[in-house]
């Protein structure tokens, strides 16, 4: 291989690639992945998942027999693991340049360098978002996909019914919504019959401040105000102070989630999506986040990484036999150089799997519209 190649060479992408995956460091705005652990799993894996309810215990006598009950089952389910793959054009000009390098440049004073590892950054955020949607989904129980001849529709991870409340009134009706009633109606539901206590409310901004502009709201909100405060001379715009208000109110922690991911149609045009659906609210517990009992991320071995040998002219270098993604590696666009093209692409293959299937309840709380103009700015 020669040396400028090395610089594509799949081991050294892929190195690169798991080096940026620590999750300290994961994009702020990517909150769900960053709670989930990312486990082993393998394709066509069983999964036994145990169901059941625990009885209180009875009294028993002196010498007389107690009784067994049978409550619990085990579920068997046969889940396929998807790829999540992507790639990117490393263009003619940039092949150029590795040829300058190779023809005699002592180094390339970091213009490669830089171009590839954003390259690399690139496609690792955008399977990183495709994770983040998948266990936005999982959350609120609902999984949509229509793409690339994938079509999914309404999958579901098994949430109880009444954890997915849809309320009478919608919050964006001020005068009769009742939003805090909803909330504590579907916590109630879930430490009664669950024994699962949701601390934490996730919702976009925009179903935030139709809940606060609710005259429900505010009137069990006045409670907290200093004397001679009400709502016509307190800000509602002021986001850290009406949040303060609001967990104050409901006696939880409020997460406003409004991050978006680009996705690109047929037609090349650029559109914008909410991971969270801002007519949907979740409610879960902080003590779940991380912990491999309630969901995790099946992550399986990349099937790039097990047949990169068989075909050793198609990429730049091996991938080292089978790994675990994201990975990282550089194929030729065309093997006819037709373009004079190479491509890079980042891949992982897995999808997220619920334990504890009452860790996330799911409110629908409307049919208003999104406010924010999906299409590109520029």
């Amino acid at each position: 291989m020669p040396a400028a190649w090395q610089l594509l060479e799949a081991l050294r992408l892929t190195r690169m690639m798991q080096s940026l995956q620590d999750v300290r460091l994961l994009p702020a705005d990517l909150k769900f992945l960053a709670r989930t652990p990312i486990v082993p799993a393998e394709d066509s894996e069983i999964m036994a998942r145990f169901t059941g309810y625990v009885t209180i215990a009875d009294l028993i006598a002196d010498d007389q027999q107690a009784v067994v009950y049978v409550t619990d089952k085990v579920t068997f389910e046969s889940t396929a693991i998807p790829n999540i793959k992507h790639g990117k054009p490393l263009t003619q000009a940039m092949i150029n340049q590795l040829s300058a390098i190779n023809a005699g440049m002592v180094a390339d004073m970091g213009l490669f360098s830089d171009y590839r590892n954003r390259m690399l950054d690139s496609c690792l955020l955008g399977v990183r978002q495709r994770m983040e949607a998948l266990l936005v989904a999982m959350a609120i129980d609902a999984l949509t996909y229509d793409r690339l001849g994938i079509k999914i529709s309404s999958a579901s991870w098994g949430m109880p019914s009444d954890l997915k409340v849809t309320p009478s009134t919608p919050w964006d009706t001020a005068g009769s919504a009742t939003p805090v009633d909803d909330i504590w109606g579907v916590r109630l539901i879930a430490r009664t019959r669950y024994g699962q206590d949701y601390n934490r409310a996730t919702m976009s901004t925009q179903a935030f401040r139709y809940m606060i502009a609710t005259t429900e709201f505010q009137n069990k909100a006045k409670v907290f105000f200093p004397s001679g405060i009400t709502f016509t001379n307190l800000s509602t715009s002021d986001l850290a102070s009406m949040t303060n208000l609001a967990q104050n109110v409901l006696g939880m922690q409020i997460e406003l989630y409004d991050s978006r991911y680009w996705s690109q149609g047929a037609d090349g045009a650029l559109t914008s999506t909410p991971y969270l659906p801002i007519v949907k609210v979740v409610l879960s517990n902080s003590g779940d986040d991380n912990d491999p009992t309630a969901f995790d991320f099946a992550n399986g071995v990349t099937t790039e990484s097990q047949v990169s040998s068989f075909a050793p002219s198609s990429a730049i270098g091996d991938l080292g036999g089978p790994t675990r993604g994201p990975i990282a590696y550089a194929t030729l666009a065309n093997v006819n150089l037709n373009p004079p093209q190479v491509q890079m692409w980042g891949v992982a293959r897995g999808f997220p799997r619920k334990f504890r299937l009452q860790s996330t309840a799911v409110l629908t709380v409307g049919s208003f519209s999104d406010t924010i103009d999906p299409t590109a700015p520029f």
